[in-house]
């Protein structure tokens, strides 16, 4: 009398049973075959991806590479940040924004002193804004009184260096020289000459 079980060679499902005896629920199927061909293709589950990114060997660090290595990284670094400050300083001139183009320079020279080519940048910009607060003003030789009444003189917020020299403003004194006693580099004392003439706080009387 046969039994009333399928026998396992007849069958027509794959056996649970692995090669080992252990249970397989995927009968045999999620072995790979023998001959078949691994896959490189990436696996689209982003844990996997995740895995496999954090798995990956990190960057060598900067400390790690040959003195040769790191020494041009830091020339090519400093020359091209050079180059990028030139030619900003270069456009600024050209447009007639010597303000700006001088404060670069003067950070620049800060840097790099010996940049001869700065230099000659800051030293132009310094003449073209020397000649433009002389020409605000008129000439050298006026003279010029304070148009503001002594009470109202705090309201301007002048710094201290301002406020000495607009001491010197008294109705007698040039202009010239006033730049000379007021202690003061002389393109900055143009500057804030021209600042108390805009802001009609000195008037010319002669």
């Amino acid at each position: 009398m046969g039994s009333g079980g399928r026998e396992s060679t007849g069958s027509d499902f794959p056996s649970i049973l692995g090669s080992d005896g252990d249970i397989d629920l995927t009968g045999g199927l999620a072995s790979p075959a023998k001959d078949a061909r691994p896959t490189t293709r990436p696996s689209g589950d982003a844990w996997v991806i995740d895995r496999d990114r954090r798995s990956l060997p990190p960057p060598p660090a900067a400390e790690s590479l040959p003195p040769s290595l790191l020494a041009l990284a830091s020339d090519e670094t400093e020359t091209s940040n050079r180059d990028e400050v030139h030619r900003e300083i270069a456009d600024r001139f050209a447009l007639g924004d010597y303000v700006a183009a001088l404060s670069a320079a003067e950070l620049q020279l800060g840097r790099q002193p010996e940049d001869d080519e700065i230099r000659r940048y800051a030293e132009s910009s310094r003449e073209r804004l020397e000649v433009r607060y002389a020409t605000r003003i008129g000439s050298l030789d006026y003279v010029f009184n304070v148009s503001v009444p002594t009470s109202k003189i705090k309201w301007l917020g002048l710094d201290p260096q301002a406020a000495f020299l607009l001491s010197l403003v008294d109705g007698q004194t040039s202009v010239d020289e006033v730049l000379d006693l007021c202690q003061m580099g002389r393109l900055e004392a143009l500057r804030v000459f021209t600042e108390l003439l805009d802001a009609k706080a000195i008037e010319r009387v002669a």
